[in-house]
């Protein structure tokens, strides 16, 4: 296989692994949670949400905010109930949580209106909601076709209606239907409502609004200086009822007609929490077992470079002395050599080189005992006379005392004219 053969191999087989691979990813991907867009908040504009009546009653009320908080900040922040004085909750899909219903409770007490638009009661649940990363809940809402075992679990678990001693059922219909809704309170006129939700409530209750058959379609719960109004429908506060009747009337006249008209829409419970900030985050994870790991990782850590006094800045350089120190012995040591004229030495190094050169490092005999042979092979060419001045030279470096360093470059001129020599015969 040639290496453009092999580079297209390689190639395909990249490409097919990932192909598999998001096939695999593909089906093992979680279905699509329609739920996500079938909800009455108010960052939805479909059928279904209720920014209608956001952008309505941001043209009327004093203020409206999108309360994206856990109810408990609530309790003791007065600067942040004193700005809301109506809380309009339509159909939540996360739970209410136990310290949530608590301050919410004091919340009403205190003087705020809370208007709930529900199908079904309001679970209570211990399941601490972690905020915009919370897994939606798959389950959609109920519709009442009858009394059913679901149902009746279903209004068995603990939920805020339970808590307020009422129980509801809604039958819901496809189809709009309109009808007079008449408020006992408020001295409010008589308006026409579209609804696809016909409720059916038990309990020791006080009727708010009723129809023209005196059936109750919201009530009326008195908690402290404030109330709670419990609607049963959810399509009555969405933005497709906002186009029918009246509805988007009686929902502004209900708003404004509490305290000095500040409303907010609860989207913490949509899953629309707010986001959280490094800092916090920070101490929160701080808080964890994790986090207490990594603080005593980082005191260890300084601890460790404080004892061992461990600089942060920059290597240390080395210090003058060593350096001077080196430089005398250098000059101890060329001092010592030029006053001993190792001549004989290095006319040595210069045959040794010679020959590991010649025999590209395979000398298996004693250099002197090759010169000699070498010598001796090459008296009939014409690197022989060469050789045989060679040997004389070095005879004479190793020999004779007088000898100096002319003697010594001119074996080292001979050794390089019999190396080019041997290259052009070999």
């Amino acid at each position: 296989m040639n290496t453009e053969r092999k580079n297209r191999f390689i190639v395909f087989s990249a490409l097919s692994c990932f192909a598999l691979l998001m096939g695999l990813l593909a089906s093992l991907s979680p279905p699509v949670n329609h739920d996500l867009f079938d909800r009455p908040s108010s960052y939805y504009s479909d059928k279904t949400g209720v920014k209608g009546l956001w952008m309505i009653l941001r043209q009327h009320a004093t203020s409206v905010t999108q309360w994206r908080k856990p109810f408990a900040v609530l309790d003791g922040h007065q600067e942040l109930t004193s700005v809301i004085d109506t809380l309009i909750i339509a159909s939540p899909v996360h739970p209410l949580g136990p310290y949530e219903t608590q301050a919410l409770m004091r919340w009403v007490e205190d003087g705020g209106q809370l208007i709930l638009a529900l199908e079904n009661d309001w679970a209570i649940s211990d399941k601490h909601l972690k905020g915009q990363g919370q897994e939606l809940s798959q389950k959609r809402r109920h519709t009442f076709q009858g009394e059913t075992e679901s149902q009746r679990e279903k209004q068995e678990e603990d939920g805020l209606l339970k808590r307020l001693g009422i129980q509801l059922r809604v039958e819901r219909d496809d189809q709009w239907q309109n009808d007079t809704w008449l408020t006992l309170a408020d001295n409010f006129p008589a308006y026409n409502i579209s609804t696809k939700e016909t409720p059916h409530w038990e309990g020791d209750f006080e009727a708010l609004v009723i129809n023209e058959q005196n059936e109750p379609r919201g009530l009326n719960i008195p908690k402290g200086q404030g109330r709670i109004l419990v609607i049963g429908s959810d399509s009555v506060i969405s933005n497709e009822a906002m186009m029918q009747a009246d509805n988007a009337v009686w929902w502004t006249r209900m708003c404004l007609s509490w305290g000095k008209g500040n409303v907010a829409f609860d989207e913490y419970h949509h899953g629309f929490a707010e986001r959280r900030g490094f800092a916090s985050l920070t101490i929160e994870f701080m808080q964890t077992p994790w986090g207490w790991f990594t603080l005593q990782a980082m005191l260890s850590g300084g601890l460790f470079m404080f004892i061992n006094q461990r600089r942060l800045g920059r290597i240390y350089e080395t210090p003058a002395s060593s350096r001077r120190e080196a430089l005398r012995l250098l000059e101890a040591r060329s001092s010592l050599l030029a006053r001993a004229k190792p001549t004989r030495l290095s006319a040595q190094w210069i045959a040794q080189t010679l020959a590991l050169d010649l025999t590209r490092g395979a000398l298996k005999i004693p250099w002197q005992d090759w010169v000699k042979l070498q010598a001796d092979q090459n008296q009939k060419k014409e690197t022989g006379k060469h050789w045989n001045h060679f040997i004389d030279q070095l005879t004479k470096l190793e020999q004779s005392p007088s000898a100096d360093e002319g003697d010594l470059i001119r074996l080292g001129q001979t050794a390089a004219t019999i190396k080019q020599f041997y290259r052009h015969e070999h």
